[in-house]
């Protein structure tokens, strides 16, 4: 009796559907380059980690570093979600207070969630060059949009202190991105990184006692 071709397919990885199989692959490689960084990671070990043959990473995104760019492409639609703050509801300065407030909560929120958007930014930033100016188009340029308008307003009110807004966005991506990609920078010295819920408080707070009046 002839054997089925599914029989005689020797053991070995089980078949994935592609899209499946394309998930998995975006998902490794979003651990590993995060952790580990872009030169340090090899296309073997994501394979490896997506339990996927290696061929189907250039069959589903070419080179190493095109899949690199797909991996912030998918975390770009993940944590740069339009925020359903609005500016117009404004009346006066106890509005704009309450509203920056839930607005560096959710920043605050979207880093906890999303550990490899600060490892990435902080990695990456190290030093311009083709992965820094995709990270900044697909990341930071975006998030830096979506925030000014809130933190001209805010200075306009006397809520926020009169500086440059410029600064102030970039001060407020780094501080918080620092925490998340280095807690063994604030472990030595404090036990909160080992509660996360009181950790993500007490981020919160240090963000409105520093920033907001």
């Amino acid at each position: 009796m002839t054997q089925s071709n599914e029989q005689k397919r020797a053991p070995g990885r089980p078949r994935l559907n592609k899209e499946v199989a394309r998930g998995q692959l975006l998902d490794s490689a979003t651990k590993l380059f995060s952790t580990k960084g872009f030169e340090e990671t090899s296309l073997r070990e994501i394979a490896a980690d997506a339990n996927v043959n290696m061929a189907l990473i250039k069959y589903h995104f070419g080179s190493k570093m095109d899949l690199w760019k797909a991996v912030i492409l998918k975390l770009s639609g993940e944590v740069l979600e339009i925020n359903d703050f609005d500016l117009e509801a404004v009346q006066d300065s106890a509005d704009m207070r309450q509203l920056l407030g839930e607005l560096f909560d959710k920043l605050v929120e979207m880093t906890f969630e999303h550990r490899e958007f600060s490892l990435f930014v902080m990695n990456e930033s190290i030093q311009k060059g083709e992965r820094f100016d995709h990270l900044f188009e697909l990341l930071i340029k975006p998030f830096h949009e979506q925030s000014y308008p809130f933190i001209v307003k805010g200075i306009e009110t006397g809520v926020l202190a009169d500086q440059d807004p410029e600064e102030l966005i970039v001060m407020l991506l780094s501080s918080v991105s620092y925490q998340q990609a280095a807690p063994h920078i604030l472990s030595p010295f404090s036990s909160v990184t080992k509660d996360e819920t009181q950790w993500k408080e007490m981020i919160k707070h240090s963000l409105r006692a520093n920033f907001i009046k």
